[in-house]
C-alpha cells in the first residue's frame, strides 16, 4: 500500500513513505512451500494479499512500471524489491516483470528468492539484479525444519538454503538474507548465525515474526516485553559485528541469554543513544516501514529515532536514562 501511495495509485497517509518499491507478481494460488509464518502458504487459510502486515494490493503491471520509472526520476524510490513465490511459472513470471521494469528505468533492483540454480543466479545477474536476498527465516536448522522445511511439510531444507547463499555470493557482490526473530530462538541463535552468516559476506536483514489471522503458526509464547527486548539485544548485536566493533567470540552467553555484548558500558550507551543499530536493516535504500509494526511498538525504525524513541529503546532494554557501569 506505501508503494501504491509514493507512485500515486492510491491515496495514503504516511507520516514516512517507502523509499524502496515493494512488488510482488499476483496470482490467485498460494505458494507451494509452506512456511507456517506466512499467509500465502499452501497449507495457509488467511488473506493472500498479506506478507506480515504489508498489504499487496493487486494493481495493472503496465501502469506500475511506468510510475515506478517517474518516481526514481524524481527521486521518490531508489530501489525496487520484488518478491517471489513458489508457484508453476514463477521465474517466467519474475524474467518478465525484471525486463519490463529494466526496459523502461535503471532503478536498482532487489530480488527475494528460494535456493535456485547457478545458472539462474547467473541470468538474473545480466538482467540487472543488483541485490539477491535469500530469506532463510530460522535461525537454526531445527527451527528451519519446523517451520519451513520437511517437518512443515514444505520443500525446503537448511543445508540447501545455506548452499544456495553460498552459491549467490560467488556471483553476486553481496548476498542477504532475512532472519526472522520470535520463532523460538533464543539470542545466542540468533547472534551466532548472524556472525556465521557476515563471516561469509553475507548481509544480515532482521525481521520480528508477525501473526497474521489465518496463518498455521503463533509462535509468540513470551510477554510483549520479553520480545522486543530480545529483539533490541539481537539488532544490538548484529550491530557491533557488521560494524567490526565486537565479534560474537567475545560476547557472553547464559542458558542462551546475551549477558555481555563485550564492549564497555560507555560504547553501548553510544550505540543505543545514536539509533543507527535499530533502523531497518536490509539492501541499500530500504527503509520498510510498517512490515512488523503496529504505531504503539515499532521493531525497525524507517528513520533515525528520535529522542523519545531512543528512550523508548532503552525502556525496551529494560535500562533507565543511562546504562550502569559494571
Amino acid at each position: 500500500m506505501g508503494t501504491l501511495g509514493v507512485l500515486g495509485l492510491e491515496l495514503v497517509q504516511m507520516d514516512t513513505p517507502p523509499t524502496t518499491a515493494y512488488l510482488q507478481i499476483y496470482t490467485e494460488k498460494r505458494c507451494k512451500a509452506n512456511c507456517q509464518f506466512c499467509a500465502q502458504a499452501s497449507g495457509s487459510s488467511a488473506d493472500i494479499t498479506h506478507i506480515a502486515r504489508g498489504m499487496y494490493v493487486p494493481a495493472d503491471l503496465e501502469l506500475v512500471v511506468t510510475r515506478l520509472k517517474m518516481a526514481y526520476e524524481r527521486g521518490y524510490l531508489a530501489r525496487a524489491c520484488i518478491q517471489t513465490a513458489l508457484y508453476d511459472t514463477w521465474w517466467e513470471d519474475t524474467v518478465y516483470l525484471i525486463k519490463r521494469i529494466r526496459e523502461e528505468s535503471q532503478i536498482p533492483i532487489s530480488l527475494s528468492v528460494f535456493p535456485i540454480s547457478t545458472k539462474q543466479y547467473e541470468d538474473l545477474k545480466k538482467m540487472g539484479i543488483n541485490e539477491l536476498v535469500i530469506p532463510l527465516d530460522a535461525c537454526t536448522p531445527e527451527l528451519f525444519d519446523r517451520i519451513k522445511g520437511k517437518s512443515a511439510g514444505g520443500p525446503y531444507s537448511w543445508d540447501s538454503h545455506m548452499d544456495g547463499i553460498r552459491r549467490a555470493a560467488r556471483i553476486f557482490e553481496k548476498v542477504g538474507t532475512h532472519l526472522m526473530l520470535g520463532l523460538g530462538e533464543s539470542d545466542e541463535d540468533a547472534v551466532r548465525i548472524i556472525s556465521e552468516l557476515h563471516n561469509d559476506n553475507v548481509n544480515i536483514a532482521l525481521f520480528s515474526y508477525t501473526y497474521i489471522p489465518g496463518s498455521q503458526g503463533d509462535f509468540q509464547d513470551k510477554t510483549e516485553d520479553s520480545i522486543i527486548k530480545h529483539y533490541r539485544t539481537v539488532q544490538i548485536a548484529r550491530h557491533l559485528i557488521i560494524e567490526g566493533i565486537e565479534s560474537c567470540s567475545d560476547m557472553r552467553f547464559k542458558n542462551g541469554t546475551l549477558m555481555d555484548f563485550g564492549v564497555s558500558s560507555d560504547i553501548l550507551l553510544s550505540i543505543i543513544e545514536n539509533g543507527e543499530a535499530f533502523q531497518t536493516s536490509g539492501c541499500p535504500d530500504c527503509n520498510r516501514p510498517m512490515a512488523n509494526e503496529t504505531f504503539s511498538k515499532i521493531y525497525n525504525f524507517p528513520r533515525k529515532p528520535d529522542d523519545e524513541e531512543i528512550m523508548s529503546i532503552k525502556r525496551d532494554m529494560g535500562l533507565a536514562d543511562r546504562i550502569p557501569q559494571s
